[in-house]
């Protein structure tokens, strides 16, 4: 067996893996209404805020895990489904998920590993509550990009209520020209968690066909704690099969607090441990 951190027999392992359906059984949608090109990494921002500050000799920072920048703010007033099925919305706390992280940089460049000033400038984060909205029958493409920002981790990323097609994956920075032209669409596996490579990157793609409001996040436990993590909403079908049934009769509707990270529970990075 290979030692638990090795972590290049893994990506070989995955990336060689093939769906277990014939290819006649097997249609991979050509379609794409949607692109994403999500990154995966830390940040920091402010304990009693929710915004970025720059680092000091303070214990107000707290570390954060991030999807293009921003990381995952739980509702506390009311579940997302309950504002989704109402129409009610959460009074400007929703924001949407960026199609394209803020900037464009070496993502596997591992002088970002350790706190730097060159990892600072690429590092500005807020939380806010992510989703993306997508219309019932959408054909989504995702590339997750593992960075090296504060990092050096894989990521199993997991979508609940769909399945996603594992188109390619590979070491270093995703090129859409070079590695867009290897795209298995033979006999692509077919799984709802995906492993994103260390330093590397995941291209899958899913039918949006399952109405409600559905979480995506890292299957780290740690990693979800911290924010790595969306929700994704789809609309509604044009058929009664095809849409949201309304929410049970003792569907909880009262505020609650459903923050998954503990008031205490932060990451002190001052400069002293740089």
């Amino acid at each position: 067996m290979p030692d638990i951190h090795d972590t290049v027999t893994s990506f070989y392992f995955h990336s060689n893996l093939t769906s277990l359906q014939h290819h006649a059984h097997l249609l991979v949608q050509q379609r794409v209404d949607q692109r994403m090109f999500v990154v995966l990494g830390l940040g920091t921002i402010c304990k009693q805020g929710h915004k970025f500050s720059k680092r000091g000799d303070s214990d107000e920072d707290i570390l954060v895990a991030t999807m293009n920048n921003v990381s995952f703010l739980p509702p506390t007033s009311k579940s997302l489904l309950e504002a989704h099925y109402y129409h009610t919305g959460l009074h400007g706390m929703m924001q949407n998920l960026p199609k394209m992280p803020p900037k464009l940089y070496n993502f596997t460049d591992e002088a970002l590993i350790p706190f730097g000033p060159k990892e600072m400038r690429l590092e500005p984060t807020y939380k806010a509550t992510l989703v993306r909205r997508f219309q019932h029958g959408a054909v989504v493409e995702i590339v997750f990009q593992s960075t090296a920002m504060l990092q050096g981790d894989s990521n199993p990323m997991h979508l609940h209520g769909h399945d996603m097609v594992v188109l390619a994956q590979g070491l270093g920075s995703y090129d859409p020209v070079k590695d867009g032209a290897r795209y298995n669409y033979v006999n692509p596996p077919v799984k709802n968690t995906v492993l994103v490579p260390n330093l590397g990157w995941i291209a899958i793609r899913f039918v949006a066909n399952n109405p409600g409001v559905w979480f995506m996040h890292c299957h780290y436990e740690f990693h979800l704690s911290m924010g790595m993590a969306a929700v994704f909403i789809v609309e509604d079908g044009p058929t009664m099969d095809t849409s949201l049934p309304p929410p049970p009769v003792n569907f909880p509707t009262c505020g609650h607090d459903i923050d998954l990270m503990p008031k205490d529970f932060y990451l002190r990075t001052k400069k002293s441990e740089t």
